[in-house]
């Protein structure tokens, strides 16, 4: 539901939020920019992360349980993927507000 003046709409923002919360992590926005065009398993990202499994795992998981990433099990590997258009959608705008800001 729309109230008068505002253009978004109530659970929309609070669906927004939610997400903003997940992604208000540094590791976590690095992880979901890395995973946004391919899946990858736990190992790459937290290779390429620079952070231990474990500490990888527990983002992912989070992320996972609040819809923000979605994964499957393949023998004793996880792979993850960003399927969630809110968050390409953010980070095409990141990715937007940081050439801007860089061209000052």
């Amino acid at each position: 539901m729309l109230k008068r003046g505002s253009r978004l709409d109530a659970d929309f923002i609070r669906e927004v939020s939610d997400v903003i919360k997940m992604l208000g992590h540094a590791d976590r926005i690095r992880m979901v920019e890395y995973i946004r065009e391919e899946e990858r398993s736990v190992n790459q990202i937290s290779d390429w992360c620079g952070l231990s499994q474990p500490v990888t795992s527990q983002h992912l998981r989070l992320m996972k349980d609040k819809g923000v990433l979605s994964c499957r099990r393949e023998g004793t590997k996880m792979f993850y993927s960003l399927p969630n258009p809110l968050v390409h959608k953010m980070l095409d705008c990141l990715a937007t507000t940081q050439e801007d800001m860089m061209r000052r």
